[in-house]
């Protein structure tokens, strides 16, 4: 068994509450990963200066900030070119998931979305080394 210090941690940037748990619990109990939640747009840049993620879940729709402009903020910094960020949102217009993808997000989860695509697509993020458009699947519920 892998220490826990070793596993993975991922940051889930996720205003609502349900579906924080559900993914919280979703990424611990079945992918055997470290969480820690921002559920503040606001706070999620600082939160990955915090916590140091190995990959950030962001919901694009979140009230105080959206998360294409963090995104674009984590992008800025030199120390997070490479993160590994998966988008999760509701609008699944072409237009958002282009645009998150131009900004280097390595897969695009729309929800509803079920545990397999959520795990997945955290295990295909970790796993790519580039950060294009190549690496993106559409995942489809």
């Amino acid at each position: 068994m892998v220490d826990s210090e070793h596993r993975p941690l991922v940051l889930v940037v996720e205003d609502d509450a349900s579906n924080r748990e559900v993914m919280t619990s979703t990424l611990t109990e079945f992918g055997g990963y470290r969480v820690v939640t921002e559920a503040n747009g606001e706070h999620a840049v600082h939160a990955v200066d915090t916590y140091a993620p190995d990959v950030v879940l962001l919901d694009l729709m979140l009230p105080q900030r959206s998360g294409l402009d963090i995104l674009r903020d984590l992008r800025a910094d030199p120390r997070f070119l490479d993160l590994p960020v998966v988008a999760v949102t509701a609008d699944v217009r072409p237009a958002i998931s282009e645009e998150a993808r131009a900004l280097g997000c390595r897969e695009f989860v729309a929800k509803p979305f079920s545990l397999d695509q959520l795990l997945d697509s955290v295990a295909r993020a970790l796993a790519s080394p580039e950060s294009g458009a190549e690496s993106d699947q559409t995942a489809r519920g």
